[in-house]
């Protein structure tokens, strides 16, 4: 399936603040997002070929590449022959994908040339058991978590039947689009001095290894755990006893992780970055499978140790996300980015290495709920559904976070290096023993 050119819209423009800064992070170290999802069934690589052709067809930012000259001026420009090249990987076992989701999200992408890639990893070819774990890899200059998902689910739709896209028109960025109430310079500036003056009073701990990872070194690796159908079940009636969202119980199951690892015998209070998705405060707000950066972090700062538990932890960041949400923290975010965005490489590099010795923070939670990915597409039976994001230089640990095929996924992305392997393994751990573990909510 080719490209229409006739009717399809074309995105010709400088990168958006937010664009431009992830673009930044990416030339610093690789910046991925990787969505997989299992597909049970007779799958060949031409039908992910037409898939690819499909979605390169319907979305404008799958069709350009970026370019820049000397004065560093980053710009979308239209590629002469767009595509999402797919590569075939013949498995001999079911965690095949792991390493290939490792690999994907440290492999750069030239995005002179495109930003997202396949990969079918096939097992059992020709049995009645064949099976394959398709991943999808694209820039974080283009999609966020949820962009990431609705582009995963079309691949298996495209791929299930021989159906014409239709080609979207181009959206503005999300720059562009936050309400006028929450742009201004003083917005930003009272957002980005918030969260430092609240660290200083505070003193959050970071999760912290022993080795200090260069930045043009760090890569990511994925440590992977589940909660099958009977433990979400309990975890969200547990969660709606307690009056809290699960979001609020995993990240504050994370932030009871992060003390026992640094101040196991102690108390104090950790950062955790809570990415927010906010489409529907856009004006006009864009489609739920529309393509971009959509989810600004709000920080929140939660006490560990002592007598704090699940409950009081998942109660704290639900207070501070409502309250971040409320002050529109978010968007301000967002629309001053025009101000605080470097302005060459160079200055690039010297933001991210102050972020990267002052933030706040270090480990964010980027828990994209239940998503609306059906069991069944066509003929196949579809499970396993994952996220995965590569942490590039701003921080030590993403912990990413899928629901959907009544499971819940977690994907433990850590900084090789920051962290050991075993350091890692311990800490998701930690994290889930903290879930399963959790006091009665009735009694709290």
């Amino acid at each position: 399936m080719g490209v229409s050119t006739t009717a399809a819209q074309h995105v010709v423009r400088p990168l958006s603040p937010s664009e431009r800064w992830f673009w930044i992070i990416d030339r610093i170290s690789p910046s991925n997002c990787t969505a997989r999802v299992r597909v049970h069934g007779w799958l060949t690589p031409e039908r992910l070929d037409r898939a690819g052709a499909a979605l390169v067809a319907e979305y404008p930012l799958l069709r350009v590449g970026v370019e820049h000259g000397d004065g560093f001026d980053p710009r979308f420009v239209r590629l002469r022959e767009p595509r999402i090249p797919v590569r075939r990987v013949v498995a001999a076992g079911g965690d095949a994908w792991r390493p290939e989701v490792d690999a994907e999200i440290r492999e750069p992408f030239d995005t002179a040339s495109g930003m997202a890639r396949l990969v079918d990893i096939a097992h059992g070819v020709g049995t009645p058991d064949e099976f394959h774990d398709v991943v999808l890899t694209v820039s974080h200059v283009i999609v966020d978590g949820r962009s990431a998902m609705s582009l995963l689910r079309k691949v298996i739709e495209y791929a299930a039947e021989e159906v014409e896209p239709v080609s979207r028109a181009a959206v503005p960025p999300a720059d562009d689009l936050i309400p006028a109430g929450a742009r201004g310079f003083w917005r930003y500036l009272y957002t980005t001095l918030y969260d430092q003056v609240v660290a200083l009073v505070r003193r959050p701990r970071l999760l912290s290894g022993a080795t200090q990872v260069p930045l043009p070194e760090r890569l990511t690796r994925v440590v992977h755990r589940k909660l099958d159908a009977r433990e979400l079940a309990a975890l969200v009636a547990d969660c709606r006893t307690a009056g809290v969202t699960v979001h609020g119980a995993l990240a504050g199951a994370v932030a009871l992780a992060i003390g026992k690892m640094v101040r196991p015998s102690g108390s104090g209070v950790t950062g955790i970055g809570s990415p927010v998705d906010f489409r529907h405060s856009l004006t006009p707000a864009p489609s739920v499978d529309e393509l971009g950066i959509y989810a600004p972090v709000i920080t929140n700062f939660v006490r560990f140790g002592g007598r704090e538990t699940l409950w009081s932890a998942a109660r704290s960041v639900n207070r501070q996300v409502h309250r971040g949400v409320r002050q529109r923290r978010h968007l301000a975010t967002v629309a001053g980015m025009r101000y605080g965005t470097p302005r060459s490489l160079e200055s690039g590099w010297r933001l991210v290495e102050l972020i990267d010795r002052r933030a706040p923070w270090n480990v964010s939670v980027t828990n994209l709920g239940r998503i609306d990915f059906p069991d069944r597409v066509g003929e196949w039976r579809t499970s396993d559904l994952t996220f995965a994001a590569g942490n590039s230089c701003v921080s030590a640990v993403t912990i990413a976070i899928t629901t959907a095929h009544g499971e819940t996924h977690i994907e433990f992305c850590y900084v090789e290096g920051a962290l050991s392997a075993d350091g890692a393994e311990r800490f998701a751990d930690l994290v889930v023993t903290t879930l399963a573990e959790r006091p009665d909510p009735a009694r709290v």
